[in-house]
């Protein structure tokens, strides 16, 4: 008798960017806390402002010079009506994947700079 195959399931890309973007923010957050409790306030104040701002940067450049995501081409008679169910799917953009993983290491340095000012 041949064994049953389990398909793998595989997380989605953004769902992934948005975990190790919840990690990055959440590290982010336990360094400036643990420089603030050193008595070294000055380097963790400065150190949050440059984790907020270089996120806040590199989520903007990503999304300004990205190009544009590809849709596959539907094969489909052009006057006719089609349900949303046959659309072709957008692919994972890079935008989309940068602020998945950005949003939660700014809301991490941003609450840094918050706290520990």
């Amino acid at each position: 008798m041949p064994k049953p195959e389990f398909r793998q399931a595989s997380p989605g890309a953004p769902l992934i960017a948005a975990l190790c973007g919840s990690l990055l923010g959440l590290a982010t957050f336990v360094i400036v806390a643990g420089l603030w409790r050193a008595g070294a306030t000055h380097v963790a104040a400065l150190t949050a402002d440059a984790a907020f701002l270089a996120a806040l940067t590199v989520i903007a450049g990503v999304a300004v010079l990205a190009p544009p995501a590809r849709l596959r081409r539907a094969r489909v008679p052009i006057s006719r009506a089609i349900p949303r169910a046959w659309w072709p799917r957008d692919t994972d953009s890079v935008p989309l994947l940068a602020a998945c993983a950005g949003a939660p290491l700014v809301i991490g340095a941003g609450a840094a700079v918050l706290l520990f000012r």
